[in-house]
């Protein structure tokens, strides 16, 4: 199939994403596509997605490399036979990471992902919430299977989250899959800092674009656990003091 370059932005970061073959005669077209995109959407940050790249040859591993130096800071996500051929072409000593995971992604973006941008809805929460930047794990169990997705959470309280999927497939799948008229009860898994994990259950409030491209999720928590609600108090509570 023909390649395709998807563009999105979280925070202040930019994250390209490559699916298909990204070889002659593909690269110097989605080149310009790329160019367009770092340069209308300047960002502190870009985080390239190269797990569905098929296959790249030279000139597509220097194109990825060639942003990721742009960038004052950069990452390569991927852990696949592409991911490796563009790390051979690097530098030695080059300071571009390669994620296999997107929490590991998420930790080293996290100021820069906090750094939203937009008009912030005015409307009245019963909770307070806070910018902050943490990995999730969603889970959606059916009858027939159970589905998975990576997110950031980008938006916290006591009383749920917001959070963005940094990657395109995974939001695709999730909003064909998560609908909130369909009541379901879905598993969350919240990494925090100093290696806390907190697992909990929460119900799909509604899904959306918010101020941003990218799209996202809000979740409310459900059932929350006194243990559960006291470790993401306290780290909210840290959060604000480093504020």
């Amino acid at each position: 199939m023909n390649p395709q370059f998807l563009s999105r932005r979280i925070g202040d970061v930019n994250i390209f994403q490559v699916r298909g073959t990204f070889s002659e005669p593909w690269v110097k077209p989605l080149k310009r596509e790329m160019n367009q995109a770092y340069n209308e959407n300047p960002a502190a940050g870009l985080l390239f997605n190269v797990r569905e790249v098929e296959k790249v040859d030279e000139l597509g591993a220097e194109t990825v490399l060639e942003f990721t130096r742009r960038s004052p800071k950069s990452g390569i996500l991927g852990h696949n036979l592409s991911a490796y051929f563009i790390a051979e072409h690097m530098n030695p000593n080059e300071p571009i990471p390669i994620f296999e995971k997107e929490r590991e992604a998420v930790g080293y973006f996290e100021k820069e992902l906090i750094r939203l941008k937009g008009n912030f809805s005015k409307e009245r929460r019963k909770f307070h919430r806070t910018k902050t930047a943490v990995p999730v794990e969603l889970k959606l169990s059916n009858p027939d299977e159970s589905l998975t997705f990576e997110a950031v959470l980008t938006d916290l309280s006591v009383g749920g989250f917001f959070a963005y999927f940094l990657d395109a497939s995974t939001e695709e799948a999730a909003r064909r899959s998560l609908n909130p008229f369909d009541l379901k009860i879905l598993k969350a898994r919240l990494w925090f800092q100093k290696g806390k994990l907190v697992e909990v259950e929460g119900k799909i409030l509604r899904t959306e674009k918010d101020f941003t491209d990218a799209p996202g999720v809000a979740v409310e928590f459900y059932n929350l656990k006194s243990t559960d609600e006291k470790i993401i108090q306290d780290f909210l509570r840290e959060e604000e003091e480093v504020k």
